[in-house]
Order: C-alpha cells, then sequence, then structure tokens
C-alpha cells in the first residue's frame, strides 16, 4: 500500500471524529485536542477517546489502516489521578483515560475487522456513513448512560465498594480489582468527597498497608506513586476537609 493511500485511510477516521464532533456538540462536546473529544460536568469530564490504530498495530491486530477504536472514560478531579503528580497545575482531560473507563463493542458487521471493539472507517461513502451512524448510535445509547451514572459521586464510591472491575469482560473497568492498592486508594478519595470520613481513613490506611507489602522491584515505583496520595487523603479525611486537586475542583 502506498503512502497516499496510508494517510487516505487514516484521514478518513479522523474524519468520523470531526463529524461526531458537529454531532455531539449540542450534548457539550466542545473541546476537541487531536482525536480526543470532552466535556465538563457537575463533578467530572466525560471523555470519548478517539484511538486511531497505527500501522505496526495494524498489523499486529490484522485490521485494516483506517481502524480506529473508541474509549469513553469519566475524569474526576477529586480522585487521584495515576501516572500524574497531586500537584499537577495543568488539567489535561484530553491525556490519557480518567480513572473509570466503559468498553463498548461495535454494532454493525465489518467482515474485515475481526476485533469487536474496532471500527474501519471504510473506503466508500456509504461504509464512512455507516460507521459514522453505529459510532455516534453506540454513544447515545452506551455511553451516555455510563456518563449519567457517575454523576452523582455516591454511585461512584457503591462501584468501588461492591463491582468487579470488568476488564477483559467489557463494561465498566480501570478502577481495580477489589482490595487492589488503585481500588482502595481511589475508594478513600470518593469516600472524602462524600463526606464518610471513617470510611476514607479506613480505605487509605489499607491502600497503605498493601502498597507497602509489594515486593521489590515494582514496590518502590508504586510505592513512589501512590504514598503521597496517601499522606494527603489522610490528611484531610482526618481533618474532615475535601481534597481540592490543584486545578481547584472538587464536587462541593
Amino acid at each position: 500500500m502506498s503512502c497516499a493511500q496510508r494517510s487516505s485511510n487514516s484521514g478518513h477516521a479522523r474524519e468520523i471524529v470531526k463529524a461526531c464532533q458537529r454531532e455531539l456538540e449540542e450534548d457539550g462536546f466542545r473541546n476537541r485536542k487531536n482525536t480526543t473529544l470532552w466535556r465538563r460536568t457537575n463533578v467530572k469530564f466525560d471523555v470519548l477517546k478517539f484511538d486511531i490504530i497505527p500501522n505496526t498495530r495494524c498489523q499486529k491486530w490484522h485490521v485494516p489502516l483506517g481502524s480506529f477504536g473508541l474509549a469513553p472514560s469519566c475524569f474526576f478531579p477529586f480522585l487521584p489521578r495515576l501516572g500524574h503528580a497531586p500537584d499537577e497545575e495543568i488539567l489535561r482531560p484530553e491525556k490519557g483515560f480518567g480513572q473509570v473507563r466503559l468498553s463498548i463493542s461495535r454494532g454493525i458487521p465489518q467482515p474485515l475487522v475481526r476485533v469487536p471493539n474496532v471500527w474501519w472507517a471504510g473506503d466508500s461513502p456509504s461504509v464512512f456513513d455507516a460507521v459514522t451512524r453505529d459510532v455516534l448510535g453506540k454513544i447515545t445509547g452506551e455511553v451516555f448512560p455510563f456518563f449519567n451514572r457517575f454523576d452523582d459521586p455516591e454511585e461512584l464510591l457503591r462501584t468501588f465498594l461492591e463491582d468487579d472491575d470488568e476488564i477483559g469482560r467489557g463494561g465498566v473497568l480501570d478502577f481495580g480489582k477489589k482490595e487492589s492498592p488503585k481500588r482502595l486508594l481511589y475508594t478513600g478519595y470518593a469516600a472524602i468527597e462524600c463526606s464518610k470520613w471513617d470510611l476514607a481513613i479506613s480505605s487509605l490506611r489499607a491502600c497503605r498497608e498493601k502498597t507497602m507489602g509489594i515486593p521489590e522491584p515494582v514496590g518502590e515505583r508504586v510505592q513512589a506513586e501512590i504514598l503521597p496520595y496517601i499522606d494527603k487523603g489522610l490528611a484531610c479525611a482526618e481533618r474532615e476537609t475535601a481534597w481540592v486537586s490543584a486545578f481547584g475542583m472538587t464536587a462541593r
């Protein structure tokens, strides 16, 4: 395949991102950088990340150029964002993912794409239009209910306390297995946001114990990332005050 053909196929996928942005502007998705759209809601940012698959990954996954995935996530400023410093001053919803993600699958058959959560933008107007309609249908039918669900911090806390992380199975994922340091950290901060101080303290103390028990060499890296958040969270919970991130944003 020539360079011009590769560029054309990738361009078709980017045009779908633009088409989706035009359709979703009335729903608040007026912010865009590269292939990520987002909007601010009452307690979070709703993020729609279109992952246009590069040539090397297309070959590995056996999908045609111009294929892409969609990764919706909720980014909560009152939760730690692992991989980012606690005092980071620049808020960038387009960087990485939020703390809670949703896995969605394609709703139309595409014989050239066996991976269920990947679309191919196509090489004709008919395919392009069908894919655009399917993506928008998935956003309104599955992604918007996911976004709406987490407009309530109490539901977020309940999820961390009770639900399974559906990674590898579809559904809501990426917040960690039960009793994992990541899950306990998120639970502690969600409890702070909901003014459940005793729960916040017990979760963060359990998070410290789990984190300190991780063997080296992984333990040193995880401890460097998580322990500063534990200290900040415990200080807030013991004073019974909300944690205000460097962006100055909480739900209350």
